[in-house]
C-alpha cells in the first residue's frame, strides 16, 4: 500500500526560495489534483488544504477525493488561512479504503504570539492529528495526519523545556495508537524527531522512512512519515514539485 503526506499550502504554487510564510504564487487546484493522482497513493494525508468558510463551497478535500475517484475522505479545519482569505487551513485524510470513523486529537496549545513582517499578528492554532480508522486487508489500521505549530516562525524552539507537555502529548498519542497497525504523516515543522520525541522510537515501536531528507526548498526536512512495527517498508521517495513542501511517499506491506 502506498501512502502520501503533502502540505499543499491551499493548492498554491511556489517557485522561489521561501523567505516568509506568505510568499506564494497563484492557486492551481488542477495542478495539485493531478500530482496527487500521479502519486498513485491509496491513502493520502494533506496538511494546509483549504476548507472555505462559506459552507456552500466545496472543500479541497472533496475536490481532490473526487479527482482520484476515492469515496472516503474526512477533514478537520484548525485555523483561518494565512494563504488565502475566506478559508480555513485543514487536515485532510483521503482513502481508497473504507474510513470507519475519524476523530481529532488536539495537542496542548503553547499560545504563542508574534508580529509578522507584514504587520499581521499570528497566534498559534489548536493543532493536532486527524486520526482515521481504516478497514484494510481484513484489519483496522490507524492513519494519523498532523500539522505542528511552526515554532521557528515564533522564534522559539520545539525542544525548549516549556513545550515538554506538547511533546509528551504527541508521545502518549503515538504509543496509545500502537494497539492497531499505525501510520503517521505529519508536517512537524521540525527536523530531528529522535531528539523531539525519543520515546516513540524506543524498542522499535516506530520507524521512519525519511531521515535527514529535504522535504522543503531551503528548509531541510519538515515533513515525516512514521510506521509502527506492524509494517514492512518496501520503498519510499520524495517528489520535488512546484510547491513549498514536497510529496513524501512510502510503500508499505502489513505484516501478517
Amino acid at each position: 500500500m502506498k501512502i502520501l503526506s503533502w502540505n499543499v499550502s491551499g493548492a498554491h504554487l511556489f517557485f522561489e526560495s521561501l523567505e516568509d510564510a506568505i510568499s506564494y504564487d497563484k492557486e492551481d487546484v488542477s495542478y495539485f489534483s493531478q500530482k496527487i493522482k500521479e502519486s498513485e497513493c491509496e491513502i493520502i494525508g494533506l496538511q494546509e488544504s483549504h476548507t472555505p468558510i462559506d459552507e456552500n463551497e466545496s472543500s479541497q478535500s472533496k475536490i481532490f477525493a473526487d479527482y482520484v475517484k476515492y469515496k472516503y475522505f474526512d477533514t478537520h479545519a484548525y485555523g483561518k488561512s494565512h494563504i488565502k482569505s475566506g478559508n480555513y487551513l485543514s487536515l485532510s485524510n483521503i482513502s481508497k479504503y473504507k474510513i470507519l470513523r475519524s476523530y481529532f486529537y488536539q495537542i496542548p496549545n503553547p499560545n504563542l504570539n508574534i508580529k509578522r513582517p507584514n504587520g499581521d499578528v499570528w497566534t498559534s492554532f489548536d493543532v493536532g492529528f486527524l486520526i482515521s480508522e481504516i478497514e484494510y486487508d481484513g484489519k483496522i489500521i490507524n492513519f494519523a495526519n498532523g500539522h505542528m505549530v511552526p515554532f521557528h516562525y515564533f522564534k522559539r524552539d520545539f525542544t525548549e523545556p516549556e513545550f515538554e507537555p506538547v511533546r509528551q502529548s504527541i508521545t502518549t498519542l503515538f504509543l496509545d495508537l500502537l494497539e492497531k497497525p499505525t501510520l503517521v504523516v505529519c508536517d512537524f515543522n521540525y527536523n530531528d524527531l529522535q531528539k523531539l520525541i525519543p520515546n516513540v522510537f524506543a524498542k522499535n515501536c516506530y520507524k521512519k522512512p525519511f531521515i535527514k531528507t529535504e522535504t522543503t526548498p531551503g528548509r531541510g526536512q519538515q515533513d515525516h512519515i512514521l510506521c509502527s512495527y506492524h509494517w514492512e517498508l518496501l520503498d519510499h521517495s520524495v517528489v520535488k514539485l512546484n510547491s513549498d513542501h514536497y510529496q513524501c511517499i512510502a510503500d508499505l506491506k502489513l505484516s501478517k
